[in-house]
């Protein structure tokens, strides 16, 4: 392997890992809505429960600030996230660019090789058949012109 091979690998791995960064922050973030959602409805049901008793109306001023409490932490944390997301996201975005650089440049190489060894080989068959011509006049055999 190349030392261009090598960097596309090591690039690649870079790549994936980042990517796998950034899967794992959305999932986060898609959790953390859900749990969000969750509360919600949690905060709904909870409420349409204390109308119905006097020990509900009772402790539900309390859940309700526990409760408003969480939502705050949640959205402020969804938030975050969504700046670290944005953030992995440039880094993937960066590090495709990287791969990718380096694979034109090892492409570039390889194509370049492989012209080289075409035009050697065809020098090598010009000359052999120069030489075959040559060895024909040398013995007169002309084929018969």
């Amino acid at each position: 392997m190349t030392a261009l091979g090598s960097l596309v690998r090591v690039h690649s791995w870079a790549l994936d890992e980042k990517r796998q960064k950034l899967a794992g922050l959305e999932e986060l973030a898609d959790k953390m809505r859900e749990d969000l959602e969750h509360l919600e409805a949690e905060l709904n049901s909870e409420q349409r429960a204390a109308t119905g008793s006097i020990e509900g109306t009772i402790a539900f001023p309390a859940f309700v600030a526990a409760a408003l409490e969480r939502r705050k932490k949640l959205r402020e944390s969804i938030a975050n996230l969504g700046l670290a997301i944005d953030a992995a996201r440039a880094e993937v975005r960066e590090a495709f660019q990287e791969v990718k650089k380096y694979e034109l440049a090892r492409d570039n190489h390889e194509r370049r090789e492989r012209a080289k060894v075409a035009r050697r080989e065809q020098r090598e068959l010009d000359e052999l058949g120069a030489n075959m011509h040559r060895r024909k006049k040398a013995s007169g055999g002309d084929g018969g012109a």
